[in-house]
């Protein structure tokens, strides 16, 4: 008898672990995937398991995430007040601060007022940079914007996670032959990674390798040839 309680005790703990694991990992297949499979009916559970996963903590993670909700919230501009007044109680300072500049980046109206209050505890400073950021009104779309910095960069691959549009792999291929420290190198990394990880990535960029200048093919065809590479080393490759 104690040897099948214990059995059933250590069954309902694995099963808690892995729903825990799949809950945790969740948000970041969601956000992943989401270009080839919209599911805008998830984005407060997925936000809440990227949270609780550490997502918004992680490096870069937050501008790429800043770029994907505020595709998102472009494409789905009357979900935006509710989405973000549901997740407010439940999610971190950190990740409120996403959502909010994704809302304002997606030209949300009331997005403005809401930065303005998260910056109160900012010094003076930092307010006073951000008052000067709102003040020149709703910012260009991503897709306009310089990839002049590693920030701007994955902004852009949040905004491809989102759309699946092109553009935004062709912006970060600018940067291949940008003269800012670290950057190129970030970049053709960048590009590798995701090439690697989406076949659509890959293919854009074999497509642009006879469409790019002289100075950044080089650069690209590395990129290129490493993905095809580890792509051939999958199982049923």
């Amino acid at each position: 008898m104690r040897t099948l309680r214990f059995i059933l005790a250590v069954s309902v703990s694995l099963a808690a672990f892995s729903a825990l694991r799949a809950e945790s990992t969740f948000g970041r297949q969601w956000m992943e995937h989401y270009y080839e499979q919209p599911r805008p009916d998830e984005v407060v559970h997925a936000v809440v398991s990227l949270d609780q996963s550490g997502y918004f903590a992680e490096g870069v993670a937050p501008d790429t995430a800043i770029g994907f909700f505020a595709v998102v919230f472009k494409q789905n501009p009357r979900s935006v007040d509710r989405w973000l007044r549901t997740a407010r109680p439940i999610v971190s300072d950190r990740a409120q601060r996403v959502l909010v500049l994704a809302a304002w980046l997606a030209g949300d109206p009331a997005a403005p007022a809401q930065v303005r209050r998260m910056s109160a505890y900012n010094d003076r400073a930092e307010q006073e940079a951000i008052g000067r950021m709102i003040a020149r009104g709703t910012p260009p779309a991503i897709k306009d914007w310089p990839v002049d910095s590693e920030g701007a960069m994955n902004l852009q691959w949040g905004a491809f996670l989102a759309s699946g549009n092109e553009r935004y792999v062709t912006n970060v291929l600018a940067a291949l032959g940008s003269d800012q420290p670290g950057l190129a190198n970030s970049a053709r990394f960048a590009l590798a990674q995701n090439a690697m990880s989406h076949p659509w990535v890959l293919e854009i960029c074999r497509e642009q390798l006879d469409r790019q200048p002289a100075a950044i093919r080089p650069a690209l065809e590395a990129a290129v040839n490493e993905a095809t590479a580890a792509s051939a080393k999958r199982p049923g490759a």
